[in-house]
């Protein structure tokens, strides 16, 4: 994935921010607002290719999801396995209007997914793609997550690198929000790091690095 790639994919994640998301590059797509929980993304549809794009914090409800981090939960009810993840970000990803609605998308026609997200919708881009990866296998996949939190501990880190290993985590600057959930929580980051803007300093936090619109201007001075 390279940097053209990688802005496309970012324009797909702010296409996420829209409330009538529209675009000339896919023959048909499909938006959704979840009233349950406010989550909101697009699936965009072009002949076997398919693209998902999760929405970002951008309500209180949103804030409220982002900071339930105190505890972990199983993911997909497999126990034994030892991998834990964000329960906020699990039970938005969950809901019928989310989860079930996006794989009723992947028929078998689907042979390529792309899935992204900022920020919040960047968590859930990843809960999305190794559930998709997990049921339909046959697929190739490719992830773009800008600026996203951790998610889970290292068991689901780890086993999420086996199954997504073209997943690229782009960290501007000193975002705060890649920075959260704290590793001494237990929580690990997935996927390959691309840092872009100003260098990573312990410590250091950023907001106004956070915000999409300095990802996308970082992306291009690369």
């Amino acid at each position: 994935m390279n940097r053209s790639k990688l802005l496309t994919m970012l324009d797909y994640a702010m296409l996420a921010y829209s409330d009538t998301p529209t675009s000339n590059r896919f023959k048909k797509i499909v938006f959704e607002n979840c009233l349950a929980n406010g989550v909101q993304y697009y699936v965009g549809q072009e002949n076997s290719t398919l693209t998902i794009a999760f929405r970002g914090t951008d309500s209180f409800r949103d804030l409220l999801t982002d900071a339930e981090f105190w505890k972990m939960s199983i993911p997909y009810d497999n126990a034994d396995s030892g991998i834990r993840v964000h329960s906020g970000f699990l039970k938005a990803y969950k809901r019928d209007c989310v989860r079930d609605i996006i794989r009723s998308f992947v028929t078998d026609e689907i042979k390529t997914i792309y899935i992204t997200g900022h920020s919040y919708g960047a968590a859930l881009s990843l809960l999305c793609a190794v559930d998709l990866q997990y049921n339909y296998p046959g697929k190739y996949y490719e992830v773009a997550l800008f600026g996203c939190p951790r998610v889970g501990n290292r068991a689901f880190a780890k086993s999420y690198n086996k199954r997504l290993i073209k997943t690229l985590r782009i960290e501007n600057g000193n975002d705060m929000v890649s920075k959260l959930p704290f590793t001494w929580m237990g929580f690990e980051h997935v996927g390959i790091r691309i840092h872009i803007g100003f260098p990573r300093i312990a410590g250091l936090y950023s907001l106004k690095e956070h915000n999409v619109q300095r990802y996308y201007e970082r992306l291009w001075k690369l």
